[in-house]
């Protein structure tokens, strides 16, 4: 097993380190947080952290570059005379950190010297970085090649596809996830059940559990509408009529979200249950902005703490849905039709499109 030094121990060496740890043999580790001659050691492995300069220019170990800021690390340790020959940058060490994978699609091989480092290129190309910027260049030019994304990102117009959520030729992707949503949930769906604008959930989801169903709307008057409601001014709230409050796509549109989740409270019998879903990272409803004006876009953190303000509600869940492409498809105007069914089974909480959760009226 092969000796090493690692300089750098934040994320980068984190990711890394358990697979290090089975190949290579750490000696010592090297952080410019630790004092000049007072070594210290790391966590719990007795292995000592030292001062860059106090590393031995006689040594010959090998020094990994634990950073993607590592050309700062050259630089440093090729000042204070430790041999270039002695440095690796590990990005082929696997599980790949970031930019490592773009650099394995481009680079065969990096080679420091006190002066520069020379990347070599799968083609056999040579390119020879001297700073920061001219490695950033070359980074960019790699996630040019591994990543076609950049270049039709790029290229593409500032109009999307669709103002339309995709509807006029399929369905909206965002709506994948609130009727998913909503089929996980189903058995809560049931009794006295109300909806906002229309009923179509609650007879597609409550099945033979529906009892009743109830249409609320802030507006519009007409035999397919129960009642006139405004969750924002109480106006024309009843108290204690649902079981179940399928409430989609609505709290982005109330500036005043405590008064709302108050006669959201009101509105459920005891025991019944609010499902809720919001958008997270998403365009506006042309419709529902120009018409009510758009206040805010959801966080899971923001409606667990929205409805644990109201005293006599209970958080069963909050969660999202969504990733990186369904979110990209959805901002571009693309239908859920334009996906495949693989597309929505990763669910990064870092790009949520649909936010939601799950309450419950507290029991008298």
């Amino acid at each position: 097993m092969e000796n090493i030094i690692v300089f750098g121990t934040g994320k980068y060496f984190e990711c890394k380190r358990e697979a290090l740890e089975k190949k290579y043999h750490i000696v010592k580790f090297v952080d410019n947080r630790v004092e000049r001659n007072k070594p210290e050691l790391y966590q719990n492995t007795g292995i000592e952290v030292v001062n860059p300069a106090d590393l031995s220019k006689d040594d010959s170990t090998v020094i990994f570059l634990m950073s993607v800021y590592f050309v700062g690390m050259w630089r440093q340790l090729c000042q204070i005379g430790i041999s270039s020959e002695r440095l690796r940058f590990p990005y082929k060490e696997k599980p790949y950190f970031e930019n490592d994978d773009a650099l394995c699609h481009y680079l065969s091989h990096i080679a420091f010297s006190r002066d520069c480092f020379s990347c070599t290129r799968e083609d056999g190309m040579v390119t020879k970085v001297r700073d920061e910027d001219e490695w950033r260049n070359l980074l960019r030019a790699a996630y040019r090649r591994r990543y076609p994304l950049i270049r039709s990102t790029a290229e593409m117009e500032t109009e999307p596809i669709s103002r339309q959520f995709g509807t006029e030729r399929g369905t909206p992707v965002d709506r994948y996830y609130i009727e998913r949503f909503l089929e996980e949930h189903k058995q809560m769906i049931r009794g006295d059940v109300l909806e906002i604008e229309d009923s179509t959930y609650s007879f597609r989801y409550g099945e033979e559990r529906l009892q009743k169903a109830i249409v609320m709307d802030v507006g519009k008057e007409g035999e397919d509408i129960s009642f006139r409601g405004n969750l924002e001014t109480g106006e024309g709230i009843k108290d204690e009529i649902a079981d179940c409050f399928i409430l989609t796509q609505t709290l982005m549109y109330i500036f005043d979200l405590k008064s709302a989740v108050h006669y959201i409270a009101r509105l459920l019998k005891s025991g019944g249950t609010v499902l809720v879903t919001c958008s997270g990272i998403s365009q506006n409803s042309k419709r529902c902005m120009d018409e009510y004006g758009c206040c805010f876009n959801f966080n899971k953190d923001a409606l667990r703490r929205l409805f644990e303000q109201e005293s006599d509600m209970e958080v069963l869940e909050v969660g999202s849905y969504g990733n990186v492409k369904t979110v990209s498809a959805h901002l571009n105007g693309l239908c859920r039709e334009d996906l495949a069914e693989d597309d929505f089974t990763p669910n990064d909480k870092y790009y949520p499109l649909i936010v939601y959760a799950v309450v419950r009226k507290c029991i008298k």
